[in-house]
């Protein structure tokens, strides 16, 4: 049980109380703080805006960048050794090895049924 009769929770951030940072350090995060608060009061009222417009939606210039880097990634794609190496690694290689473990499996069960070790009844695959 907590002592002191007081309310319990996480302490709120005071930049006034911080120790290891100089003055200006200390104007440019409260500077960036207040920057913060303005950003999000304009986004809000911008949000809460019923005559906002026929689009329905707020431009917000990340988004477009995200977006337009995805709809302009191949162009910007530069092919190197370690893209080769990745692709041929993730593609080719279990596609090759998948291939030949199957083929060693299938061609020892051939050669199985054909010298009789493994009678019919027995057989898992008994139309192959």
């Amino acid at each position: 049980m907590a002592t002191g009769g007081g309310a319990v929770g996480p302490k709120a951030f005071d930049p006034n109380k911080i120790y290891d940072v100089s003055a200006e350090e200390l104007r440019a995060i409260q500077e960036r703080a207040k920057m913060r608060a303005a950003l999000k009061a304009e986004f809000q009222k911008k949000v809460s805006n019923p005559y906002r417009g026929v689009g329905g939606y707020v431009f917000d210039p990340a988004i477009q960048r995200f977006l337009s880097m995805r709809a302009n990634h191949w162009e910007q794609f530069k092919p190197t050794p370690r893209n080769a190496a990745f692709a041929f690694f993730s593609t080719l290689v279990p596609i090759l090895f998948f291939w030949w473990r199957f083929e060693k499996d299938r061609v020892t069960l051939d050669q199985k049924c054909r010298r009789g070790e493994i009678a019919y009844k027995d057989r898992e695959w008994k139309f192959i």
